[in-house]
């Protein structure tokens, strides 16, 4: 007869005295249908880019170098995306989208480090952009009045927003003579 079984995380295992038996088991779970199958970030993720790599040579012989010279990857960072084992860094995102010519808040979408939908919330912000912030601009002096700055606070924001606004007029005041009275 054969002893009761138990699943043990992952494992098949006989009960508690009636000697230990251990029975590998695949923690692997096949979708026959794809509907059912759950899309994982990595899934949307080298679903856009993978074609992209084959697309322009970096899953070819010596593709890999090509890659690391192109986005500053390293070695490894590279044969994982090219594997499809892993996620590169955020960091490598933008020299990426631009050697394989993808759009990066495409890339940051997939890999979902952007919520999905946020380019139209950025778009829809953008189109009501007066409603939503406010009702046109406002002078310097304005500005410093809505944040309450009195005194020398005020003075500084001022001369800062001066400053910002007119970047030439420093240099010009801390050389009044120009350029020919230098030589």
């Amino acid at each position: 007869m054969w002893p009761a079984l138990m699943q043990v995380s992952g494992r098949m295992a006989t009960f508690p005295g009636e000697g230990s038996s251990d029975y590998s088991l695949p923690r692997e779970v096949k979708f026959q249908d794809m509907t059912d199958a759950p899309t994982t970030r990595e899934e949307k993720f080298f679903a856009l880019v993978y074609p992209a790599l084959v697309e322009h040579g970096y899953t070819a012989y010596r593709g890999q170098q090509r890659l690391v010279a192109d986005t500053g990857m390293n070695k490894s960072t590279a044969s994982r995306l090219i594997n499809r084992e892993g996620i590169p860094h955020v960091q490598f995102f933008a020299s990426l989208a631009n050697v394989l010519r993808l759009d990066l808040l495409d890339l940051l979408e997939a890999a979902e480090i952007l919520p999905p939908g946020y380019r139209q919330s950025q778009q829809t912000l953008s189109e009501t952009k007066q409603s939503q912030v406010g009702s046109g601009s406002i002078t310097p002096e304005e500005a410093a009045d809505q944040l309450g700055f009195e005194g020398l606070d005020r003075f500084m924001f001022l001369a800062m927003v001066d400053k910002l606004k007119n970047p030439q007029a420093e240099d010009e005041d801390a050389n009044p003579g120009g350029t020919a009275a230098q030589m």
